[in-house]
């Protein structure tokens, strides 16, 4: 089976997978972060030069990342895990391929842990959002979504500043976001500062 085929196999399941199942009370973490974080696992892998293997565990990762929301919250990284070994398993991939995909959601869980340039990217791309001009809209987002999942109400001077706690403590790992996303977050961390 020619590797590329399972990207596109990954994209149709998850896609499939989350708009039948995903609650709507998932602001955040739903189809549409999973689709900015392949994209953005995509653009990252771009500038670090992987090989085509390397890309397609990456992406394959990138879009089980969240699946295991559909079944939890907390923890939802091992479920994850299982959701996208079983479909990997299901298309014969080798335990090897599985082993770096798993490994790569492993990577994704808070605090971040990545051991190798690939897990490094996919951390990344998991936060690119940190990154971007309509950042408060996510944080908006999560914060409606930890409302209803968590039970977690905020005033607003609170979630300036666990969000900007937030922001000022992540850090990305690869040279791309050392630089590139590093600059774009340091505008989204002036812009929380400055609602003070």
């Amino acid at each position: 089976m020619p590797a590329i085929s399972i990207v596109k196999r990954a994209a149709a399941y998850v896609t499939s997978l989350m708009e039948e199942n995903l609650p709507p009370t998932m602001y955040f973490h739903n189809l549409g972060h999973t689709q900015r974080v392949v994209n953005a696992a995509i653009e990252i892998g771009g500038h670090c030069k992987l090989k085509r293997q390397e890309l397609n565990i990456l992406i394959v990762a990138a879009w089980f990342h969240d699946t295991g929301y559909l079944y939890q919250y907390k923890g939802h990284e091992d479920t994850s895990m299982i959701i996208a070994g079983t479909f990997l398993m299901q298309h014969h991939y080798n335990n090897d391929f599985i082993q770096q995909v798993w490994d790569c959601i492993e990577a994704t869980k808070i605090p971040q842990s990545p051991k190798n340039l690939i897990q490094q990217i996919i951390c990344d791309a998991d936060m690119r959002h940190f990154a971007l001009e309509n950042y408060p809209d996510f944080a908006s987002d999560l914060r409606q979504e930890w409302e209803v999942h968590l039970d977690k109400h905020y005033s607003d001077e609170e979630w300036r500043s666990l969000n900007l706690r937030a922001l000022q403590h992540h850090q990305y790992f690869t040279e791309y976001g050392k630089t590139v996303l590093q600059e774009a977050k340091e505008k989204n961390i002036t812009m929380v500062r400055n609602e003070a």
